[in-house]
């Protein structure tokens, strides 16, 4: 009797390897959902369309794929909508650092670890950015002088908390500034920021690398700061980077891929494997070049490790500034 548990136990063990195997190898079996957390044209819908068309085009996905955009709350309503999609993996969700970020500050309950990292995909940076004709010449002109008196200079960013504010406050406070004393003004994002230092309402702002490239191309601004972690190729190579300034900060402005939980590892294989493809792929570097991004692929087990460390280090800036209103006590 025994001898015949044990056979039954090694085949229906048999079976569901087998089940495992067959599930992992028909995957995708129908249309993937691709959810971008913001509008139409908006930026990560232009990283939904640039992963839809190069995984595509370059045939590395058997079935189809469409795209259903749910910007506002700030990205909650998609998070909320694929971790409700849970074990589901013909979803997919692309979003920015709102992933933890939204938690840190009590818009939502929910985090990265709420839905299943996948990959980053790329990146922008960020930049200081004063007027053309300004007197401030450099980074570390305007360091100085907050740390000499920190209400001398008020910055300007298009949201707060963002990594706009992060690439204001984590060089300063690696300068021994005291956060809490640092000036920012908020205004809208994009254009009306720009605005504004051009109009000599504020010294620096700090923005997008693409946001800033048309004034600066204009003869309009100047970019005295970027913060990717190498100098920038092409004809930014000569802006400082933090740490050419020796700070030790460098902040990426990426977008990320996401699934809903509860996937089985066989599906995250696949997409560290078929994402590892896309990347190297003319169709994405193209891209990349349309849209003045830059490469900053990490496959899931990098991607989840790195969000751990952001989001530290952001409840570690944004506690003592009375920001992290969604972390208990």
């Amino acid at each position: 009797m025994k001898r015949l548990a044990w056979v039954w136990l090694v085949a229906v063990s048999g079976l569901l390897c087998g089940s495992v195997a067959l599930q992992a190898a028909d995957f995708p079996s129908k249309t993937i959902e691709i959810v971008p957390a913001g509008n139409p044209g908006g930026g990560l819908d232009l990283v939904a369309r640039a992963l839809e068309s190069s995984l595509r085009d370059e045939k590395l996905v058997k079935e189809s794929f469409a795209v259903k955009h749910m910007g506002g709350a700030g990205g909650n309503l998609a998070k909320t909508y694929i971790n409700q999609k849970k074990g589901d993996p013909h979803f997919l969700y692309v979003e920015s650092n709102r992933i933890y970020l939204n938690r840190i500050v009590g818009t939502t309950q929910l985090t990265y670890t709420d839905v299943t990292p996948l990959a980053r995909l790329m990146t922008e940076y960020l930049v200081w950015v004063v007027r053309a004709d300004s007197p401030l010449k450099s980074a570390q002109e305007v360091i100085a002088k907050v740390k000499a008196d920190p209400a001398s200079i008020t910055f300007g960013v298009g949201t707060a908390p963002s990594n706009d504010q992060m690439n204001i406050l984590r060089p300063l406070i690696a300068q021994g500034v005291d956060g809490k004393q640092v000036k920012i003004a908020v205004f809208k994002a994009g254009g009306d920021l720009m605005i504004q230092l051009l109009g000599g309402h504020v010294p620096v702002i700090s923005t997008g690398l693409s946001e800033a490239l048309e004034q600066v191309k204009g003869g309009k601004a100047r970019i005295i700061a970027v913060s990717a972690p190498n100098p920038v190729p092409g004809e930014l190579a000569k802006v400082p980077t933090w740490r050419s300034m020796g700070i030790d900060v460098a902040i990426l402005h990426w977008r990320g891929l996401f699934a809903p939980p509860g996937i089985s590892a066989d599906v995250v294989q696949f997409w560290d494997q078929t994402l590892a493809k896309m990347v190297k792929s003319d169709t994405w570097k193209k891209s990349l070049e349309k849209h003045q991004w830059f490469d900053a692929y990490a496959n899931s087990a990098t991607f989840r490790k790195e969000l751990e460390a952001e989001s530290k280090a952001y409840v570690e800036i944004l506690t003592p500034l009375g920001m992290a209103k969604g972390l208990k006590p």
